[in-house]
């Protein structure tokens, strides 16, 4: 993990276009699926939150840039019994840290792909007194697709498809998302 960090600190210091360097925040939410285990259980999606900051560095000549950045993601599910219509909500919390690349044609639109080191912050699980969020698969990497829009010249637009096949705690797994993101930009 610390080579992680410092790569990407690495990649934002030394980048040699560092004015062309466009960062913000971003804050949104978004729509939560995934699979519960056990038979006659299903799971229902959740609308989740996403905030926190991106970085988006040119990387030499040309339309191609690296993103970035600290995101705080809550990745909630329902699991819900189909016999007795019990349900029980999952709350997972993660520090995501994207690495994408970003492909813009213009400054008002880009997309962009790569995945995420999702950190799991928190876990917990309501709705029954014997409910517990058990062996949290963390780190998890989902794989993620992007197109950001820039309505002015600050305000912007930030849509996503995100998505981590396997396991991300026991019971719990192929967590799927798609979200909406407002962006302001700082540069």
């Amino acid at each position: 993990m610390k080579k992680i960090f410092c790569y990407l600190a690495l990649t934002l210091l030394t980048s040699p276009s560092m004015a062309a360097m466009d960062w913000g925040i971003e804050l949104g939410a978004r729509q939560q699926a995934g699979d519960v285990a056990g038979l006659n259980f299903s799971a229902n999606s959740q609308v989740g939150f996403q905030g926190g900051v991106f970085v988006h560095v040119p990387m030499e000549q040309g339309p191609v840039h690296f993103r970035t950045g600290l995101l705080y993601t809550q990745r909630p599910l329902q699991s819900e019994s189909d016999i007795t219509g019990q349900t029980i909500d999952f709350h997972l919390d993660y520090l995501d840290i994207p690495v994408d690349i970003l492909i813009k044609s213009g400054e008002q639109f880009g997309m962009y792909m790569g995945f995420h080191t999702s950190i799991n912050l928190s876990k917990s699980c309501s709705g029954s007194d014997s409910c517990q969020v058990q062996d949290v698969d963390t780190p998890t990497f989902p794989i993620i697709f992007g197109v950001l829009f820039k309505a002015t010249p600050k305000f912007g637009f930030n849509f996503y498809i995100d998505g981590a096949n396997g396991a991300v705690a026991k019971g719990l797994g192929n967590y799927k998302a798609v979200g909406l993101n407002l962006t302001y930009s700082m540069d």
